[in-house]
C-alpha cells in the first residue's frame, strides 16, 4: 500500500508539478517545509524564512548556498533531520536537480520524519495545484 501511495505521489510530481513555473514548484516545497516548522530551532526557522522568500524570488543564491551549508554541517551522521527538507527546498534549480524534483524530495523527507504520509502529501499537492 505504501509503495502504491509513493508511486502516486511521484506520478503527480512528474505529470502535474514538473510543468509548473519554478516559483510555483518552490511554493509547494515551502508548504511542505511548513509541516516541519514545530520541529525547527531558531536556525531552522531562519532557513524556513529564506525558503519562503524563494517563493517570491527576493533572495540571493549566495544566501541560499550559505544557509544550506550551515544546515548540512548540523545534520546527524545517519537518518533524516528537520533540516533535511529545508536543505532540499534551498537547493538551486539546475538540470540535475530541477525545482520540481527538489520539492518532491522535500516531501520524501517529510514522510521520513513521520510528519505526514504519502497520501496526505499527494492530497496537499493537489490542493495547492487547484489554488494556482
Amino acid at each position: 500500500m505504501e509503495q502504491q501511495e509513493s508511486n502516486q505521489y511521484w506520478e503527480v510530481f512528474k505529470t502535474k508539478v514538473r510543468p509548473l513555473t519554478e516559483r510555483q514548484q518552490r511554493i509547494i516545497a515551502y508548504k511542505f517545509c511548513l509541516l516541519a516548522e514545530k520541529d525547527l530551532d531558531d536556525q531552522g526557522k531562519g532557513a524556513l524564512k529564506l525558503v519562503e522568500q524563494l517563493t517570491s524570488d527576493h533572495v540571493s543564491l549566495q544566501d541560499c548556498k550559505s544557509c544550506r551549508e550551515q544546515l548540512q554541517n548540523k545534520l546527524p551522521e545517519e537518518g533524516t533531520s528537520p533540516y533535511s527538507p529545508l536543505i532540499w527546498a534551498l537547493t538551486p534549480h539546475t538540470d540535475t536537480y530541477p525545482a520540481w524534483y527538489s520539492a518532491a524530495i522535500v516531501g520524501l523527507n517529510i514522510v521520513d520524519l513521520k510528519i505526514s504520509t504519502w497520501q496526505k502529501l499527494t492530497d496537499l499537492t493537489e490542493e495547492i495545484l487547484n489554488n494556482f
